[in-house]
């Protein structure tokens, strides 16, 4: 039985964990089937936006403690194979969005940190969690949290096991906002309604751009980089149209 189901509303997918006796953890298996889900979602030409949410009143738990015991016997296949929801979700050439219902610990709190965008209910709360299982943190997390929230709060959460919790969260800068968790959805759709008649090639590519331009070591790099994508991008009939457009709004206001 599938633990997440995919529903799409325009150019937006929402991919819902659905496990809710489990409070949503991880195993390899639904890693795995989240992953190719994801996959397959980016090869939507219609898509632009991916939500992943939980179900009832948690986020994700983290990995499933009996798959951590199993693994302490195998040859590292299973942890790997955990990593594959967050991976492919980060990777993802949509606008990804975390709409983090409830608790978000360790692998789960992975998933939201490697979305573009967090949005957070009023009773969501992180934990990393690793040390509590004296576990070396796994899946990219040294690096995702104190790049979102900063090394001196990273370095509490990590070693002095502080949880933050939504209002904290946002006072971090590692959620966007704080909301009733019935309007989580609502929220992104209104968010993310304007990119409904923006080429989704454009939309991707804008992605990318960003990604690679963190590389930049200077400005007159970036610029010629975006030089080359903002004169493809001109020369696309959807901005000649979207010009034309305004010059026709702004003429007939004059």
């Amino acid at each position: 039985m599938s633990s997440f189901t995919i529903e799409k509303q325009g150019h937006v997918a929402v991919l819902q964990l659905t496990a809710a006796e489990k409070r949503n953890l991880l195993t390899p298996e639904s890693a795995l089937q989240i992953a190719a889900a994801v996959h397959q979602l980016s090869l939507d030409p219609e898509l632009k936006v991916l939500c992943v949410i939980g179900t009832e009143r948690a986020f994700c738990a983290g990995a499933d403690l009996a798959v951590l015991q199993h693994a302490v016997d195998g040859d590292g296949t299973e942890l790997k194979q955990l990593y594959q929801a967050f991976s492919q979700v980060a990777d993802s050439p949509l606008l990804t969005i975390a709409l983090v219902n409830g608790p978000a610990v360790g692998a789960g709190m992975n998933l939201a940190m490697v979305c573009d965008i967090r949005l957070a209910s009023k009773d969501a709360w992180f934990d990393s969690r690793f040390f509590q299982l004296a576990l070396h943190p796994g899946g990219g997390h040294c690096w995702l949290l104190p790049q979102l929230i900063g090394w001196q709060q990273a370095m509490a959460m990590l070693f002095c096991g502080e949880k933050l919790n939504a209002e904290q969260a946002w006072q971090y800068g590692l959620v966007k906002e704080v909301l009733a968790a019935d309007q989580l959805l609502p929220r992104a759709l209104a968010m993310t309604a304007d990119l409904a008649t923006v080429p989704t090639e454009l939309v991707r590519q804008t992605k990318s751009s960003m990604r690679q331009l963190l590389q930049c070591k200077e400005h007159s790099q970036a610029v010629e980089f975006e030089y080359q994508q903002q004169f493809y991008s001109l020369q696309q009939e959807a901005a000649r149209q979207a010009i034309t457009a305004l010059q026709h709004k702004l003429a007939t206001k004059s």
